[in-house]
């Protein structure tokens, strides 16, 4: 590019040449030491995230991040190993042990070094043109180094973008620790019911292989029939085609379970201990419930984030029309020997791209952030009220079975009991009777276990431990 215009002809003395040279020079190393200065730390970040898993799980996380945070992590979910896996033992582990947990960790890195990247400024060019005459006689040198001077303007904006972005990282992390503690409460709770279920059909089979064997036994007097063994047989065989079942699909709850708590598939030296809660705390009143959600859950936050986010893109888009601005100094140097030196300005004129197409894709963009905020709000609601009348509806079957129902399948069996050991009551009545309080049993079993589901459905839906009900309402 010829720069002869925008060079001064006027030749600096030496001394002043030297004091320019050494400005430039100065101005270069300290620019260097400043990039250089611009270090990614994440310390902050991780605290925020940190606290917001221990006020919303009532549980601390860890971040793996040296050898030494892994030895840690393995001695500690060894210890918690030891004595039996719990619900909230789980949740420790998974929240410093589970793998995907751990990759999402990374994000909050990645978004940080984003925000360092937007803050700087682009590197300078140093271009040099050495021209040697064909006929003799000295060299022509011009030299031009120029600095985007646009970045003024552009970097605070592009910080205030990269900001919002490792923020709505920090939220989206948050997020997956509420996802990652439910879906481990969730299969722990899954593996217990499922426990107590195998448990019931296991007492379930004995009694039926004690009734089989009783019958054999009066078949030698002639006092039972060939089909009443049968019968018993059957019974005895499906119980055990279903107890296989159910040990097939606790070993697969296992495995999940591995997964979450970052184990391998063949770890299965530990108990899985616990039991399904009876007990039903109290929820608060649903509008209480609805403004916590609104206040805590990330998801939320993302979306206001993503609306801010949107209008500082816009602003950084309105503020891109003239993108590219350049202005450094350019040095020449005549064959003669005379030296030039001045300021060299570059701007990209924005006489067919104004960047009006980014401008309108911004403006899309925010409103699409805008109803997208509604969206989520109204998704928020829905999801709220459905866990609660889902908790409702399992509570209730919970306490019908439990207070009503299984007090007269139980007074019935002990009834057929009763009158069968007297010979005055046909085995088929017995039968129904153990077949008919096994199986409200295992109602039960499913109404506690779906009750205990909703609630951390409910504790994920309102972004954290639920809050405690108002007493005095």
């Amino acid at each position: 590019m010829n720069r002869e215009g925008l060079l001064k002809r006027s030749p600096l003395p030496l001394w002043e040449r030297g004091r320019v040279r050494g400005s430039i020079y100065t101005f270069l190393i300290f620019s260097l030491f400043l990039s250089g200065c611009a270090s990614v730390q994440t310390q902050q970040e991780w605290e925020r995230v940190r606290a917001f898993a221990t006020e919303r799980t009532g549980i601390e996380t860890h971040w793996e991040q040296t050898e030494e945070d892994v030895k840690v992590t393995k001695e500690e979910v060894n210890k918690l190993l030891s004595d039996g896996l719990t619900e909230d033992d789980a949740v420790r582990i998974a929240l410093v042990n589970n793998k995907a947990l751990q990759s999402t960790f990374e994000e909050i890195g990645i978004a940080k070094a984003d925000l360092i990247q937007a803050g700087l400024f682009s590197n300078p060019n140093l271009s040099a043109v050495f021209r040697f005459p064909f006929g003799g006689g000295g060299a022509d040198i011009e030299a031009v180094m120029p600095f985007r001077i646009s970045d003024l303007w552009q970097i605070p904006l592009r910080k205030k973008v990269s900001s919002a972005r490792l923020e709505s990282t920090m939220l989206k992390v948050s997020e997956e620790i509420l996802n990652t503690v439910a879906e481990t409460r969730h299969t722990h709770n899954e593996y217990i019911a499922l426990s107590r279920v195998r448990d019931e059909t296991g007492k379930m089979k004995r009694q039926m292989e004690e009734l089989r064997n009783h019958l054999i036994y009066r078949q030698k007097f002639g006092l039972t029939k060939d089909i009443d063994i049968y019968m018993a047989d059957a019974e005895v065989l499906e119980l055990e085609e279903e107890l296989s079942q159910i040990k097939k699909e606790l070993q697969i709850f296992r495995i999940r379970l591995n997964r979450l708590l970052g184990l391998s598939p063949e770890q299965v030296d530990y108990e899985v201990i616990g039991d399904l809660p009876e007990e039903f705390k109290p929820l608060p009143d649903l509008e209480i419930m609805l403004t916590h959600a609104f206040s805590s859950r990330p998801d939320i936050h993302i979306s206001k984030v993503k609306v801010e986010d949107s209008k500082r893109v816009l602003a950084l888009e309105r503020r891109r029309i003239f993108a590219n601005v350049e202005s450094g100094i350019a040095y020449a140097r005549e064959p003669e020997g005379t030296d030039f030196m001045g300021p060299e300005v570059e701007i990209q004129l924005p006489l067919f791209d104004q960047n009006q197409a980014q401008i309108a894709r911004a403006e899309y963009r925010l409103r699409q952030a805008e109803k997208e905020l509604q969206a989520k709000m109204g998704l928020m609601r829905e999801e709220v009220l459905s866990v609660t009348e889902r908790i409702s509806l399992a509570r209730l079957r919970a306490d019908l079975i439990r207070d009503k129902l299984l007090l007269i399948r139980e007074a019935a069996a002990e009834y057929a009991e009763k009158y069968f050991e007297a010979m005055q009551l046909n085995m088929l009545y017995l039968l129904e009777a153990r077949q008919k309080l096994f199986e409200s049993k295992r109602r039960l079993l499913e109404a506690l276990r779906e009750q205990r589901n909703q609630e951390i459905e409910l504790e994920r839906a309102l972004g954290g431990i639920i809050p405690v009900k108002n007493m005095e309402r």
